[in-house]
């Protein structure tokens, strides 16, 4: 409630008093942003973690409605290219006074966008220890952790990137050229790589470092710009896009998308 009266005040204080609130947890969003698009919204601003602002992001993108994704989360990786260490007031305040428009390029799998990233393969699932570290369930955390361990090396991916590269990694990540460090906001391309994985600190590297890009100092990646992988193993893959848990089942095609959605950021961003 204390964040709704805040979002109000700042909408309020710039001029805009017939907005539409929806508040829920992250299991309820659905049906909001249903009820949303059912609204033709020109604007659609959101409070919410990872995954709420990827799905609203979709959203936007197949609506082509301007997003405001506002720091509710995490690790919050769309929110913090955007608008870096402001919080989500002074992101909102900033850009109502002066919007601008962006467009942002992403990627696109099992008809799921991304927007940051996307990272496939065994070592993702040790997420789900790492967030039962977080919630201080340590005994759930040793659960996942021996699981992760145990399937980190037991099935590699086989990728392909773009028809020239091919082979088996432990990983295999996806990036966005807006948080890419090699390219170009505007470059049509996403940055591929397949990493090898070889112990568990590696691992937890991976699924901080990798999510926002920095990729150059690490001997085991070898990075391919592309507009297509596509990735195969023998069991289901897990993966993660935008810091979302998917499941991708055995196969799956990761394709370049040049207008995912446009956002809306202060005019001197």
């Amino acid at each position: 409630m204390e964040c709704e009266h805040k979002m109000l005040d700042i909408l309020k204080g710039a001029g805009i008093v017939d907005a539409k609130i929806w508040c829920g947890d992250t299991d309820q969003m659905e049906r909001s942003f249903t009820e949303a698009t059912r609204r033709k919204l020109e604007v659609l601003v959101v409070l919410g973690g990872d995954g709420t602002i990827r799905t609203a992001a979709e959203r936007c993108g197949a609506e082509r409605s301007y997003l405001i994704p506002l720091p509710g989360g995490t690790m919050n990786m769309l929110a913090r290219a955007l608008y870096g260490d402001l919080s989500w007031e002074d992101a909102l305040e900033k850009t109502l006074a002066a919007p601008s428009p962006k467009v942002l390029s992403g990627g696109c799998v099992a008809d799921k966008q991304f927007f940051i990233a996307a990272i496939v393969g065994a070592p993702t699932l040790w997420t789900e220890a790492r967030e039962s570290i977080r919630e201080r369930d340590i005994g759930d955390a040793i659960e996942k952790g021996t699981a992760a361990f145990r399937n980190m090396f037991e099935t590699k991916v086989r990728y392909f990137i773009s028809g020239e590269k091919k082979g088996e990694a432990e990983a295999v990540a996806v990036i966005c050229p807006l948080i890419s460090e090699e390219m170009s906001d505007s470059e049509q391309a996403l940055e591929a790589a397949a990493i090898e994985v070889e112990n568990v600190a590696e691992v937890i590297s991976l699924l901080t470092v990798a999510a926002f890009g920095k990729w150059r100092d690490n001997r085991n990646i070898v990075l391919t710009k592309t507009n297509q992988v596509r990735v195969q193993s023998s069991k289901d893959i897990p993966g993660i896009l935008d810091g979302e848990k998917v499941n991708l089942g055995r196969s799956a095609e990761i394709n370049f998308v040049s207008k995912a959605v446009t956002v809306l950021v202060p005019a001197s961003s």
